[in-house]
């Protein structure tokens, strides 16, 4: 049987695209009810991305087992409904650009008159003051201002946009922890608050433990120079005689020595640290396939991995262990929770407007009401 926490736990989410709904599929993945209110027309907008723009089925891998209520809040009528939803919810999350949900009604201040005790968190590019809060951006812009993007090359070239949304992703994470302290508190003593989260504050956090040596006087970060972004031989990547590539990520002696054992270059033992024999270290790994050293070094204490695709990770004997690939038929269809402890079966990402009438029908709107509210295009049924 699986761990459960947040079972009873409802959530109403407005938020769309990437960040908020990875906030919330981490959330549901742990037991809680995620109720996407979706506008009726088009709803999150990664139900139409193409998959040109990198979100291919991005909303079926971040929405399994939500349910979808398609109403228009921002219509009087359609904002009294949605305060009738808050009244018995735990959690509002919103990912609108700051100041919007004041317009609209809907934000904490207007909730918190009905119920004292929600947790509301505003998830936005760079929170809800400051010179940059109103500032439009996505994932690179944030990596960017954060300090991240710079680290991302060598020294005195271009940085490389990251192939993974890191500031989406970690953003989306810290706002889950603050949420879930917030469910803690509220447990404790019954007090609501509110949560002003940045995808710059993911970005920023995620810098600290490579701050120290600018603050005292050590090495600092700065692209190419840091042991842990390519700045050290024995912390880096290399290619192979087949043109794949391996990652060396040696910090320990003692796993150095392993490495110039298994390589028979024992002339390096004691030049761990020395950028200069760069060039040696990637003559080494050019003598074999990757395929040759990962069964060299199997079983070695080397810290030698592979750079794996997408499929190769997908196939990699401790992902599928650790369970993360859903399958069906034999075929990997998508990831499953990070959380070995939790993985419930859950119903697919939802469609439109499809638990519309019976979460109203809950709260007390009738069925003729829902009807004729959907033929005036506030709600939308699925």
């Amino acid at each position: 049987m699986t761990f459960q926490p947040l079972s009873g736990i409802r959530i109403l989410d407005l938020s769309r695209l990437l960040p908020g709904p990875y906030l919330t599929q981490l959330l549901a993945y742990l037991g809680a009810e995620v109720i996407k209110i979706e506008t009726p027309t088009a709803g999150d907008y990664t139900r139409l991305a193409p998959p040109e723009m990198g979100m291919g089925r991005m909303f079926e891998a971040v929405n399994r087992g939500k349910k979808s209520v398609a109403i228009n809040y921002r219509n009087p009528r359609g904002r009294e409904i949605f305060i009738q939803l808050a009244a018995n919810a735990d959690v509002i999350l919103e990912g609108f650009k700051p100041g919007s949900v004041k317009k609209w009604h809907i934000d904490y201040d207007s909730i918190k008159a009905i119920k004292p005790e929600i947790i509301y968190c505003s998830l936005s590019g760079y929170g809800q003051g400051g010179p940059y809060s109103q500032q439009v951006g996505h994932d690179l812009n944030y990596l960017a201002i954060g300090g991240a993007l710079a680290l991302n090359a060598r020294a005195d070239e271009k940085p490389i946009p990251y192939g993974l949304p890191a500031a989406d992703l970690s953003g989306a994470m810290l706002a889950a922890i603050a949420i879930l302290s917030a469910l803690i508190g509220q447990k404790e003593n019954s007090q609501g608050m509110y949560l002003d989260m940045a995808l710059l504050d993911g970005v920023v956090s995620w810098m600290t433990p490579l701050a120290g040596g600018a603050f005292f006087g050590g090495l600092g970060i700065s692209a190419g120079s840091h042991p842990l972004l390519g700045g050290q031989p024995s912390f880096d990547i290399y290619q192979t005689s087949d043109g794949k590539y391996l990652t060396l990520a040696i910090v320990e002696p003692t796993f150095w020595s392993e490495f110039c054992r298994v390589t028979n270059r024992n002339d390096l033992l004691s030049h761990q640290f020395d950028k200069t024999i760069r060039n040696e270290i990637e003559a080494i790994f050019r003598q074999r396939t990757r395929d040759e050293w990962l069964k060299i070094f199997e079983g070695i204490d080397g810290c030698v991995e592979p750079v794996n695709s997408f499929k190769e990770m997908l196939a990699h004997p401790q992902v599928k262990a650790r369970g993360y690939v859903r399958e069906e038929n034999g075929k990997a269809v998508g990831l499953d929770s990070p959380f070995v402890f939790a993985r419930p079966d859950m119903n697919p990402a939802p469609r439109l407007g499809e638990h519309t009438q019976i979460i109203l029908q809950e709260v007390g709107i009738s069925e003729q009401e829902v009807r004729e509210l959907a033929e005036r295009k506030i709600i939308a049924l699925g």
